[in-house]
C-alpha cells in the first residue's frame, strides 16, 4: 500500500524531486511520506558510492530522524529513493565485498562481515524459497503479514526508481517506468513470461533448475510461462524475461507489457563503468522494473532474482514484495523501476456510513466503513488522518477520528479495505471532511507566478478571530511562515517543489495553538525552456 512506504528525495537534483513528485502523485503516496535529503555531489556522480558512514550521516539517520518525527515509524515498512542517489556503499577495498544501496539498507547499515557478502551468506529472512529443485516454499506474502511475523526482526527492503547517474537513462525512462508501473494492473498477468537457458553455463545455469517449477506455480495461477534453451523468436507484450549471459540485446526478445521484469544474470550489470549489458538496457526497452548487481558478485544464484519472482507477482504482490521474497541474498543488488508495479490485484468499492462532510462535535467523529470486494473475504479496514495512520489494520469497520486533538478546517480521511489473506490486497478512498469547533477556517484565494522562479499564494483566514500567523505547508515542510494580515501574501521558490503535480496547503496558526488548513491547492510545475 501507499501508505507503507517513505520516499527519499535528494533536494539537491531536480530530476531526483520530477521523478518523486510523479511517483507519488500516480500511486496516492501521502504528501508527508516524502522525505528530502541533502546529499553531496560527491556521493552521486561518477561511480555513484558512498561509505557506510556517509550513508548513515546523510541518508539513514536524517530520513529516520524525519520519519520518528513526523510519527511514521509504525507506519512505514520500505523505502523508495528516487534519482540521484549512491548506488553501491564501499564496505571494503575489495569490489567482491561491497554492498549495494540496497543491501546496506535492508540492513539498516548494519555491514555483515566480508565473507558473508561475498559468499551471499547473508540471508534474508524475506526469502520464501525454495532453495533447491521440489524443495519447500513459503507462499507470497504482503509486507504488512511479513511484519507482522518478523515484528522489530523486520529488515527495511527499498527500491529506486531509476538510475539516470554516469551511463545511466533519460528521464523520460524513468518516467515511462512509473506510468506502466500504474497500467501494470490492466495488463494483467496473462502476458508471457520467458525462462531462457544459454549456452553460457556460468551465467544460465545456476537458476535454470528453478524454471520447471515456477512454470507449473504459474499455469495455476493463469500465467504464461515458455521455457527455452536458445534464443526464442521476437514476442509482443511480454510480461518477464530471465536469462543469463553477460551480453544481451533486449529488443532481440521483443516489447514488454506494462509491469514486465526482465534480468540476466551476470556480474556488474550495475556498475556502470564495466563492459557487461547493464540491467537499465531492459529499462531502455520496455521493462518497467529490473535488478543488477552492483559488484562481481560470482555466479551465486542466491544474490539474483529467483525465478519464483513472477508467481509472487501473479499472487498480488508489489514489485517491491516480489523481489525481497525472491532474493536469498540482498546486499549487492540494485532494484531499478516502479517498486508499487502491480500485475494483480482485488478492485475494491468503498463508502462511508456515517461520515459527515462537516463535524462539529465529537458525538459525529466516528463512523462505519463498508467496503465490497469481488470476492468472498473477510475485510481488513485501517485509516489515514491527513496521512498518518490512525486505525491499525482489522476486522472492525468502526472508525473514531481524534476530534479533541484536531484544528478546524480541512482534513483528509483515507480508508483502506484489504482482504485478510496472505497478500492483503485491496484499495483505498479518500473522503474530505471539515473540523469546525470554533468557526474558523483558511482558504487559498489565488496563486500566481512571480519574479525569480517564485510562486506568490494568497491566503485568508474565516471565522471572527484573526490568526496570529500563516506558512504554507507542502509534502510536510512549513514554508514562509509570516505575521497574518488581512490580504496575506505568502510564497515559495518552484524549484523546491520541483517538476510535476503538487499539493499544497495554507496553515493559519491561532494565539491558542490551533493550526487551522485549507483544502489543498492542486497544480503542476514545469520549467521553462533555458534559452541556448
Amino acid at each position: 500500500m501507499p501508505h507503507r512506504v517513505a520516499v527519499l528525495v535528494n533536494e539537491n537534483s531536480q530530476n531526483s524531486k520530477k521523478a518523486a513528485n510523479v511517483f507519488a502523485a500516480v500511486h496516492g503516496v501521502p504528501n508527508v511520506n516524502i522525505v528530502y535529503l541533502n546529499l553531496p555531489d560527491s556521493i552521486v556522480t561518477g561511480r555513484a558510492e558512498c561509505t557506510p558512514e556517509e550513508f548513515m550521516k546523510y541518508i539513514y539517520d536524517p530520513a529516520q530522524k524525519t520519519v520518528e518525527e513526523r510519527g511514521l515509524t509504525n507506519q512505514v515498512l520500505a523505502w523508495v529513493y528516487s534519482v540521484d542517489f549512491p548506488i553501491r556503499v564501499v564496505t571494503s577495498p575489495n569490489d567482491r565485498q561491497q554492498m549495494s544501496l540496497m543491501g546496506v539498507t535492508f540492513t539498516r547499515g548494519k555491514v555483515p562481515s566480508p565473507e558473508m557478502i561475498e559468499k551471499g551468506q547473508f540471508l534474508s529472512p524475506l526469502f520464501a524459497g525454495p532453495v533447491k529443485e521440489g524443495g519447500p516454499a513459503n507462499p507470497s506474502r504482503s509486507f504488512d503479514i511479513l511484519q507482522g511475523g518478523l515484528k522489530e526482526k523486520m529488515p527495511l527492503p527499498s527500491m529506486m526508481l531509476g538510475y539516470t547517474g554516469e551511463n545511466g537513462t533519460d528521464m523520460d525512462t524513468v518516467l515511462r517506468c512509473l506510468q506502466n508501473g500504474v497500467l501494470a494492473r490492466q495488463a494483467g498477468i496473462g502476458s508471457r513470461i520467458l525462462l531462457v537457458k544459454t549456452a553460457d553455463e556460468k551465467r544460465s545455469g545456476p537458476r535454470e533448475w528453478q524454471y520447471a517449477g515456477v512454470k507449473t506455480e504459474m499455469a495455476a495461477r493463469g500465467g504464461s510461462v515458455e521455457i527455452y534453451t536458445n534464443q526464442p523468436p521476437a514476442q509482443n507484450n511480454l510480461l518477464g524475461v530471465l536469462t543469463g549471459a553477460a551480453t544481451v540485446n533486449p529488443a532481440d526478445f521483443g516489447t514488454f507489457a506494462p509491469g514486465a521484469m526482465a534480468e540476466h544474470l551476470t556480474s556488474w550489470s550495475a556498475e556502470f563503468q564495466k563492459e557487461q549489458t547493464k540491467c537499465i538496457e531492459w529499462l531502455k526497452a520496455g521493462a518497467t522494473v529490473t535488478a543488477g548487481m552492483v559488484t562481481e558478485p560470482y555466479n551465486a544464484w542466491v544474490k539474483f532474482p529467483h525465478a519464483r519472482f513472477f508467481v509472487h507477482y501473479a499472487s498480488g504482490c508489489s514489485a517491491m514484495e516480489s523481489f525481497y521474497q525472491s532474493i536469498y541474498s540482498p546486499v549487492q543488488v540494485l532494484l531499478l523501476g516502479d517498486p508499487l508495479s502491480q500485475i494483480a490485484g482485488l478492485p475494491v468499492e468503498i463508502k462511508t456510513v456515517g461520515l459527515s462532510k462537516e463535524i462539529t462535535s465529537s458525538l459525529d467523529s466516528a463512523f462505519v466503513a463498508e467496503a465490497k470486494l469481488p470476492m468472498p473475504a473477510q475485510i481488513l479496514y485501517s485509516a489515514l488522518l491527513d496521512g498518518k495512520q490512525i486505525k491499525e489494520a482489522d476486522t472492525i469497520s468502526l472508525i473514531e477520528l481524534p476530534f479533541k486533538e484536531m484544528g478546524d478546517g480541512w482534513h483528509e480521511v483515507r480508508i483502506i479495505a484489504q482482504a485478510f489473506s496472505p497478500v492483503t490486497p485491496g484499495g483505498f478512498k479518500d473522503f474530505p471532511v471539515i473540523i469546525n469547533k470554533k468557526g474558523r477556517s483558511t482558504l487559498i484565494t489565488g496563486m500566481a507566478d512571480g519574479a525569480s522562479h517564485q510562486i506568490a499564494v494568497k491566503v485568508a483566514a474565516g471565522g471572527k478571530e484573526t490568526p496570529k500567523e500563516i506558512y504554507l505547508l507542502w509534502n510536510g515542510r512549513a514554508l514562509d511562515r509570516k505575521p497574518y494580515v488581512v490580504g496575506a501574501e505568502l510564497s515559495f521558490d518552484e524549484r523546491l517543489a520541483g517538476e510535476g503535480p503538487q499539493r499544497i496547503q495554507a496553515v493559519s496558526v491561532y494565539p491558542d495553538g490551533m493550526e487551522v488548513r485549507s483544502a489543498p491547492q492542486a497544480f503542476a510545475i514545469a520549467f521553462k525552456p533555458q534559452a541556448e
